[in-house]
């Protein structure tokens, strides 16, 4: 990864597609050669370079999902904990690789982004995006006065510049005050945010009408925020979790997502996202998963 300032890593926050490309040549991805070769490519055709890589088939879905995962630090597999909050994803992978990504991102300002994506396609189109997000938050770690909106907004047109028209995914971008417990957010186009209030003990929908990425280059992202009192959690989470059906077609749907929140409220955070899956995985046990799913909660502890 380029170091701070330097013209790789200042195209990378501006999510050149070019810049792009010069990542996944350097780590191995895709050789000097293929990049030429989708550059030679996207001048001849017009073809965007995401759609080129996507066709000719040149990334290897393995490949990327592992650097992803590895070097990207998506899907981390251990909560992230401080003295007032802990944070922690689950993903249940309908199939070898996942479409489904999140992201967990210490900021230099008492802040933590983190991030929740659906790529329609699945495999090489949710990774590239992934690397697109990835990019930006790794190497605009210092940023100050960053808002979920203008991220959204970052990611919108970097996803129409590199995969053109036919590529949309849902996205949360969230930032996480510290120490004021306060949640920015931006949700685009992804289910409602389940916000569960111990002092009442109720789980509110947060819904942000806002379009999935992709589909309009000048659509107007907006965010919102609310506060996490001590004992709260919030629930973001892709369509797999209430999308997959029971025995007799019945979708499992967000109330009974909710209900099982309350019933779990008591544990870690960690035995409630495994309990969120175990009880969608036995609704729909002779059907199967319906999509990739993902579960990302912020737990504010109550005694601190």
């Amino acid at each position: 990864m380029s170091t701070p300032g330097s013209t790789t890593t200042m195209a990378i926050r501006s999510m050149d597609e070019g810049a792009i490309l010069e990542v996944l040549s350097q780590h191995g991805l895709i050789s000097p050669e293929q990049k030429q070769d989708v550059i030679r490519l996207n001048h001849e055709t017009g073809m965007p370079p995401g759609q080129i890589l996507v066709r000719k088939r040149i990334l290897k879905e393995k490949q990327l999902y592992k650097f992803i995962c590895k070097d990207l630090g998506m899907n981390p597999t251990k909560p992230y904990s401080t003295r007032s909050f802990t944070i922690s994803g689950l993903t249940v992978s309908k199939f070898r690789t996942s479409g489904d990504f999140y992201g967990i991102f210490p900021m230099a300002d008492g802040r933590i982004a983190l991030t929740l994506s659906d790529v329609s396609g699945k495999g090489l189109e949710a990774g590239i995006l992934a690397i697109l997000l990835g990019n930006l938050l790794r190497e605009g770690i210092q940023m100050q006065n960053i808002v979920p909106n203008a991220i959204m907004k970052k990611i919108n047109l970097a996803s129409r510049t590199f995969f053109g028209v036919d590529q949309f995914a849902t996205f949360v971008v969230m930032l996480l005050d510290l120490y004021s417990g306060t949640v920015e957010y931006c949700a685009a186009g992804s289910p409602p945010i389940l916000v569960y209030r111990r002092k009442e003990g109720i789980v509110e929908e947060i819904d942000q009408r806002n379009i999935p990425v992709g589909i309009y280059e000048d659509f107007q992202f907006k965010g919102n925020a609310l506060n996490l009192d001590k004992g709260d959690m919030l629930l973001a989470y892709t369509d797999g979790a209430f999308e997959a059906r029971g025995i007799r077609g019945e979708m499992y749907g967000v109330p009974r997502l909710k209900n099982a929140m309350l019933k779990l409220r008591n544990k870690k955070l960690t035995r409630i996202l495994t309990g969120l899956k175990s009880d969608m995985r036995r609704y729909s046990f002779f059907r199967g998963l319906a999509d990739d799913t993902t579960y990302l909660a912020i737990e504010r502890h109550k005694k601190r």
